[in-house]
């Protein structure tokens, strides 16, 4: 350590056993660092705990959507139900879990994707042809004219298991797949022969 020059001698003197004192209480420094050193790892571990929930949430939205593209029987309500029932059951999530399955087909032509059906759970609304148009339409990769696409968006509640300033989030996955055995996920209803509804904006007459 640098001495001080004269100048500063007469200040200096006083507080030369302490300034030089390099001795220390490793009780009381660790009393003065736990609290910092458990609030890192606190933090670390509620942040940590969030990746691994959005990373399962993810896996169990790619399950449900490769579940809905090996179907070739028509779906209906009952059947996404058990189908949310299933991505809560993937998630093990105790907070409520909600889905929505949207099918469109590709139109060359108008390059487009036409919007056949919507079906949202658990208080999700069903989506429409502007939606699809604006929100949808970029998360679909390159489709070949005529070609359907089954499109699965998840949400789920993530709640920090401790307090550290972190706000619950909603975890929101949308994931596309195409139909494995099929040419289109149908619906109960929609084009099947018992009924005529559909939200594309065409006639009653025109197949989908």
């Amino acid at each position: 350590m640098t001495k001080p020059d004269r100048k500063s001698r007469r200040w200096y003197s006083p507080f030369r056993r302490h300034i030089d004192d390099q001795s220390g209480s490793f009780s009381i420094e660790a009393i003065l660092a736990l609290p910092f050193l458990l609030f890192g790892y606190i933090g670390m571990y509620t942040m940590f705990e969030g990746l691994r929930e959005n990373n399962i949430n993810l896996k169990a939205s790619y399950t449900v959507g490769d579940l809905l593209s090996r179907e070739t029987d028509l779906v209906d309500m009952t059947y996404l139900n058990g189908v949310n029932s299933v991505f809560a059951w993937l998630t093990r999530t105790q907070s409520d879990v909600s889905i929505r399955v949207t099918v469109v087909r590709y139109d060359a032509a108008l390059d487009q994707h036409i919007l056949v059906w919507s079906r949202g759970v658990n208080g999700r609304t069903d989506l429409i042809q502007d939606t699809v148009d604006a929100f949808v339409t970029p998360h679909i990769p390159i489709l070949a004219d005529a070609d359907t696409a089954i499109i699965v968006e998840t949400w789920s509640q993530f709640d920090p298991i401790m307090d550290i300033g972190m706000q619950s989030t909603e975890l929101y996955n949308i994931v596309v797949t195409a139909p494995r055995f099929t040419e289109q996920l149908g619906f109960v209803g929609i084009n099947d022969g018992t009924g005529s509804e559909h939200n594309d904006g065409t006639d009653d007459d025109q197949s989908i």
